[in-house]
């Protein structure tokens, strides 16, 4: 195992020796230490080098969990040499992976109860917002999942505590959970009121096989899932998805290439057929030009 210093790595590498540091520092590049210094093996800073490569030819997603996003990125995937990989994680940790660098880009949905808008300010908060693009997805309908038979009669959001209906909820930091938590607060309801608030679960797919299986008598989620799983729904609010690009990336060939899928008439055949979206804007550019 051949070690080398910060002096030779530099050379190696080609930057600059501070910029070897500034990168150890953020926990970016792997390092050892020996008597207190800083050193580095030859070996595994030429496996980094093989995996940033492989990074700069994929694309990493993290954010919120949608199946018209899953759609697009399988049949995108399908079609192209590089790999898109989604990792969905909630709006909310979906920023802060891309403010660690630790995502290319993020899909969000976050309504701004003050502001009374989707996304931008949220991304002025936990990101600098002069140094990201967002980029419209599409809208789609959130409402309630409810069991055929509707048993409690679950008509509304304040049915669901008038009616003492057992609620299984999305995690928190999910743009469902804070538009849920909104919708509560608009029509003056405490959380508490609610049986069931803090049973989590991560995904639209979990909340509607909850109903499914007769975990619950209500849940959140999208209006698609709950025609796929046969369960009713009541439609409650149009929200819009988006996706955030740091400005670094979104001038790159690989992201360059995945927007201008969006363009390409291959996609509609694919989505057209789901229900409650409209992704008659995807693609537009809606930040800081918006």
């Amino acid at each position: 195992m051949e070690i080398i210093s910060a002096r030779d790595l530099s050379k190696y590498l080609k930057i600059n020796e501070k910029k070897i540091y500034k990168l150890v520092q953020e926990s970016k590049l792997p390092h050892i230490k020996i008597g207190g210094k800083i050193a580095f093996t030859k070996e595994t800073i030429d496996k980094w080098i093989l995996e940033s490569t492989a990074r700069e030819e994929n694309i990493f997603i993290a954010g919120s969990d949608d199946i018209l996003l899953r759609r697009i990125i399988d049949v995108y995937n399908s079609k192209n040499s590089s790999t898109i990989y989604y990792a969905p994680v909630g709006s909310i940790n979906g920023l802060k992976a891309l403010k660690k660098g630790a995502a290319t880009m993020s899909c969000v949905h976050i309504l701004d109860i003050e502001k009374k808008e989707y996304n931008t300010s949220y991304v002025e908060r936990y990101l600098s917002g002069d140094d990201y693009i967002v980029i419209q997805m599409f809208f789609r309908e959130q409402g309630l999942y409810l069991p055929k038979n509707n048993s409690k009669q679950i008509n509304s959001i304040e049915d669901i505590a008038a009616k003492g209906a057992t609620f299984i909820n999305r995690n928190q930091g999910s743009g469902t959970r804070l538009l849920f938590d909104f919708l509560l607060r608009e029509k003056k309801i405490d959380h508490s009121d609610i049986k069931g608030y803090n049973n989590e679960v991560e995904s639209h797919l979990q909340a509607g096989l909850n109903i499914v299986k007769g975990n619950a008598d209500v849940t959140f989620g999208v209006i698609h899932l709950a025609h796929m799983l046969g369960i009713n729904f009541v439609p409650i609010f149009k929200e819009r998805f988006d996706m955030v690009i740091p400005k670094e990336h979104f001038h790159s060939t690989y992201v360059k290439s995945f927007l201008a899928f969006f363009e390409q008439p291959v996609l509609l055949t694919h989505i057209k057929d789901f229900t409650g979206y409209d992704a008659s804007g995807i693609g537009s550019v809606l930040y800081p030009n918006a």
